[in-house]
């Protein structure tokens, strides 16, 4: 493992210079997409695994020449997996007989226990066939693996690691690791958690203060592109078909019982796929200003806050919600910015993603370039904006902030 890097300070915000991004580079996992899989792995369309790299690659090398430092969710989890301790504490968690059957995790325990770090992070991620595990000198025991074929997946992949967003979020200096709504998800947070917890990047004085846990499951469910920090005290969370009520609550009564925020605004989100989190309808551009899907209209919000020692909620109703937003930002008024478009040219710039856009500094903001009408009309707006091609990254249903967890501003 490396040495400990400098002092990190966290995230305070959306829009102060941003420092220290995790980031995943697409890989194996999108070869195991297939029309029949899809939608059980979460995804619309079928990626080109060598296009997807490649824009992906144009994506972090922008974020490298402004000054970021790009630290690669494959390379954090090999060097993890180099710790024998570390080790046996992940596959003790990510082989979850629960969901795997009893046998079937100890077929798979002896096959990959001892591989190299580099080919068990391949096997974490992008998953393992039967023939696969064959290969490696085990044979399938499990009663569910006697009659399937060689392709079958004993250990599905997790293509979504691509959207580094969802599965952790810092608040300040707490780290949320997202208790995830959807299945083909949830191994996706063991893997931040152990990073959080043991490597060397996030020890000592780099370390989060606190880190909360994606817990056992349920009803609380939070992901992380639904959670947005206005400002160091007020942080907002969609309320979106990967978010619950439930899970709103439970982030706000830990970050307000120790004083990490002093106010969570809950927003009202319509459920549905293409506005599946918070940043698929807007993001905050700079210090007044949030980039937002124009059809979206005015939706309720409910302030939460920390009273008498217990937690108390105002609603708000769907006309106060400008006004709400310019309160967590701690400005007098809201700059809404929309781009003029008609109907079908919003929704399919949104549907591309025109409003997830990743803000590296007040007033400046990466993303994709086929979002050109958003783009130019961010300019127009005095926004500087840096474009990288993301056709086939866009593909998955994810923009650059869905790509991207920042660990460090300012």
């Amino acid at each position: 493992m490396t040495d400990t890097p400098p002092r990190y300070q966290g995230v305070h915000d959306e829009i102060s210079p941003l420092r220290r991004v995790i980031v995943h580079r697409p890989g194996p996992e999108l070869e195991r997409l297939t029309p029949d899989s899809r939608e059980d792995l979460l995804f619309d369309e079928v990626l080109w695994r060598d296009r997807a790299e490649a824009q992906h690659s144009e994506f972090t090398a922008l974020l490298t020449g402004e000054g970021v430092e790009v630290l690669e969710l494959t390379q954090l989890l090999t060097d993890l997996l180099e710790d024998a301790d570390v080790r046996s504490r992940l596959l003790g968690r990510a082989l979850d007989p629960a969901a795997l059957g009893d046998i079937a995790a100890q077929d798979l325990r002896e096959a990959i226990a001892d591989l190299p770090a580099a080919q068990l992070v391949d096997v974490m991620i992008a998953g393992i066939t039967v023939s696969e595990l064959r290969r490696l000198g085990v044979a399938p025991r499990s009663i569910s693996l006697q009659h399937v074929p060689g392709e079958h997946l004993v250990l599905d992949p997790l293509p979504n690691h691509l959207f580094t967003r969802d599965s952790s979020a810092w608040i300040g200096d707490v780290v949320s690791v997202s208790p995830m709504r959807r299945s083909a998800r949830r191994r996706e947070s063991l893997h931040l958690e152990a990073i959080y917890r043991y490597h060397p990047a996030f020890a000592g004085a780099s370390a989060p203060r606190r880190i909360l846990g994606p817990g056992a499951g349920g009803a609380a469910t939070v992901e992380g592109g639904d959670v947005m920090l206005l400002s160091p005290r007020v942080l907002a969370v969609g309320l979106s078909e990967r978010t619950t009520a439930v899970g709103v609550e439970r982030l706000a009564a830990d970050l307000l019982e120790d004083g990490t925020v002093d106010t969570v605004i809950a927003i009202a989100l319509p459920h549905q796929r293409s506005m599946m989190h918070l940043d698929t309808v807007t993001t905050v551009v700079d210090q007044e200003s949030m980039l937002r899907y124009g059809p979206l209209g005015s939706l309720e919000t409910f302030e939460i806050q920390r009273r008498g020692g217990r937690l108390v909620s105002r609603a708000r109703a769907a006309g106060e919600m400008d006004e709400v937003l310019a309160r967590g930002l701690g400005v007098e008024s809201l700059r809404v910015l929309s781009a003029p478009l008609d109907a079908y040219a919003a929704a399919r710039e949104q549907w591309d993603d025109g409003c997830n856009v990743l803000a590296i500094a007040p007033g400046k903001v990466v993303a994709y370039e086929r979002a050109a009408a958003t783009n130019e009309y961010l300019r127009a707006q005095g926004i500087e904006v840096l474009e990288f091609t993301g056709d086939e990254l866009g593909r998955g249903r994810g923009g650059p902030r869905c790509m991207s967890c920042p660990v460090a501003r300012g």
